[in-house]
């Protein structure tokens, strides 16, 4: 990951410094890691993530998690993308004083991202207004 966010850095018409990073389910764990350790992105958007118990709220860059509140083993997700894991880290951050945002789709599952067209468009929409708060000139 550190790799491709230098790469990026250097594309043509890039702007070095307002880089933002998404992740979806496990696609999340990576993002999570590398916000707390590198803390060299302005912003990262979260996806029906797993938030472990014990995941550190050192992180350096605005949050926005976005979770379906009937995330679940049935349909793609683990016992750590559960609502009450997702709740209980945006619970963590904002104690901590963190930048969070967070979105709750109730009734949506663990890929609505991908299945749901409304809950795509609002999500969609949601990241994009997040990125602009954060990722401004």
């Amino acid at each position: 990951l550190t790799a491709l966010v230098q790469a990026v850095r250097t594309l043509p018409g890039a702007h070095p410094d307002r880089i933002a990073l998404f992740g979806h389910s496990r696609g999340a764990a990576p993002i999570l890691s590398y916000i707390v350790r590198a803390g060299d992105v302005q912003a990262a958007m979260l996806n029906s993530a797993g938030y472990p118990a014990g995941l550190s709220t050192d992180v350096k860059a605005p949050i926005l998690i976005l979770h379906g509140t009937a995330d679940s083993p049935a349909d793609g997700g683990v016992a750590v993308t559960n609502i009450q894991m997702a709740r209980d880290f945006e619970t963590k951050l904002r104690a901590a004083g963190k930048a969070v945002e967070a979105v709750y789709y109730e009734g949506g599952r663990h890929n609505d991202i991908f299945t749901n067209s409304t809950q795509y468009r609002d999500e969609v929409q949601k990241m994009l207004a997040f990125l602009r708060r954060h990722l401004r000139e």
